[in-house]
């Protein structure tokens, strides 16, 4: 009897070591739609303040895969190599094997140039249109796009019909929609795979360790338990202070190095300067990247990082009328940062609810107003970019934010199940010896207001600052 020929590739990876592929995913790494991940960035501007972090979502999407492939492995849910990497095999618990390995591979399919920076700029220009349109502007849409329609030679729909993998399943998993609730945690929840690759990746090219944690540790301990006919995604009671570890590191990354970190400053400036671009025409709308992209494979693979500086420097060496855009793009171009405001109560600020956070929206929007008109007096033109997260860095949902879902601990995908030593299903915030029950009843809320260095001295000799820091913003 012939042996079953194997399809597969091998890749090396700086964090994983090797990663193995099959066909279906060697494929789609060689399209334009997946080869455009070399060249994005996976931390946006965080190279001008850690020049190592470089570090591309091609590599990270890979990285995912690699981890996704160990957690199947881990919980039951893996077939042997001699399925998975032959072609022909195409039983049922293959093809959710392969499936999910293809959604970590393409979940970041849609990304925009720099990450999440310019997709704050497309998200703020689809938020201030008063028709919207009904496709909303972030790389979710654009991902599930690609895959829905690009059904020719070469295209990833194509692909993945003649491999026997769902596109519209494939799309409903990475966007979390999945009947399957044991697919869409493995995805999207407080432990999958993505955020178990990017931490160690992100604290390696860094070199912060924040973002550091026992993946092998954690990896023995998730479980795939069954509740009626759902199969959950569990970690053993044994590992709760691995998955308290695991969050308090994700919590902690956040809130030093992506969300109040030096180098968001950048990318809200560079932000900034893009929806100045979408606003005047200067660059692609995302109506026309929804058009175009997946009939134009070039045209996708072009909108890169590239794009966003070769619209930055034709802008630079033009002549830019407008005068906060020039001096933010030059302030970009040559690595300059904004002086930030940092004081009360426009400063990072633990909270506990709702209504906290509403009482607290409403004082730093008082506070920003009164700056501005302080800073128009001093000068006119001068710019302030005043920002209000529109989610919080928590550790994990509390009980408040899951109080609208029937059997959270079997229901809600995101929340950590733990199985305890009797076979029964608990949330992990309902777990009395753990951290994360103490932890998830806080928030940390970051506004950020910055402006131009030079207007920041001015609003120190005027003694300005020293009155916003006396000043009552609360209101009545």
């Amino acid at each position: 009897m012939m042996p079953v020929q194997l399809d597969k590739k091998v890749i090396f990876d700086n964090i994983h070591g090797y990663i193995t592929l099959n066909r279906v995913e060697a494929r789609i790494l060689e399209t334009p739609y997946y080869q455009r991940l070399r060249w994005i960035r996976q931390l946006g501007f965080s190279f001008y303040i850690f020049p190592g972090a470089t570090h591309t979502r091609h590599a990270h999407a890979l990285g995912v895969l690699h981890v996704m492939d160990k957690v199947l492995k881990s919980i039951g849910k893996a077939v042997s190599e001699e399925k998975l990497f032959n072609p022909k095999a195409r039983d049922e618990a293959t093809i959710f094997h392969r499936t999910m390995r293809l959604a970590a591979m393409l979940h970041d399919i849609g990304t925009l140039p720099f990450s999440h920076t310019i997709e704050l700029a497309y998200i703020h220009h689809w938020r201030k249109q008063v028709k919207k349109p009904k496709v909303m502007a972030n790389h979710e849409e654009l991902g599930s796009h690609i895959l829905l329609n690009t059904d020719f030679e070469g295209g990833i729909t194509k692909i993945l019909k003649e491999e026997g993998i769902d596109p519209k399943e494939l799309s409903k998993i990475i966007a979390g929609n999945s009947q399957n609730i044991l697919a869409n945690q493995l995805m999207h929840s407080d432990v999958d795979a993505d955020r178990m690759d990017y931490l160690l990746r992100d604290a390696h090219h860094t070199g912060v360790k924040l973002g550091v944690y026992d993946m092998e540790l954690l990896l023995r301990n998730l479980r795939s338990h069954k509740v009626g006919q759902k199969d959950i995604l569990c970690v053993h009671e044994n590992a709760i202070n691995v998955v308290d570890s695991f969050l308090a590191s994700r919590y902690f990354w956040y809130s030093q190095i992506i969300s109040d970190g030096p180098g968001y400053k950048f990318d809200l400036i560079a932000a900034k300067i893009y929806e100045y671009f979408l606003e005047n025409g200067l660059a692609y709308s995302f109506e026309y990247l929804i058009e175009h992209v997946s009939q134009r494979p070039n045209l996708y693979f072009t909108f890169n990082d590239s794009y966003f500086l070769a619209k930055l420097h034709e802008y630079l060496a033009g002549r830019i009328m407008h005068p906060m855009i020039r001096e933010l793009s030059e302030m970009l171009a040559q690595r300059k940062p904004p002086a930030q405001v940092k004081i009360r109560p426009v400063k990072p600020t633990l909270i506990e609810n709702e209504q906290h956070r509403n009482e607290l929206i409403k004082e730093v929007t008082r506070a920003a107003d009164w700056l501005q008109e302080e800073i128009r007096s001093i000068d006119p033109e001068a710019w302030m970019i005043f920002d209000v997260p529109k989610r919080d860095v928590m550790f994990t949902k509390n009980k408040e934010m899951l109080a609208h879902i029937k059997k959270p601990e079997v229901n809600s995908s995101e929340s950590v199940r733990v199985l305890t030593r009797h076979n029964e299903i608990k949330l992990l915030i309902d777990v009395t010896n753990s951290l994360t029950s103490i932890l998830s009843q806080y928030r940390n809320f970051i506004p950020r207001i910055y402006i131009s260095p030079h207007i920041y001295e001015k609003l120190e000799k005027k003694k300005v600052l020293d009155k916003m820091r006396a000043k009552n913003f609360k209101g009545d």
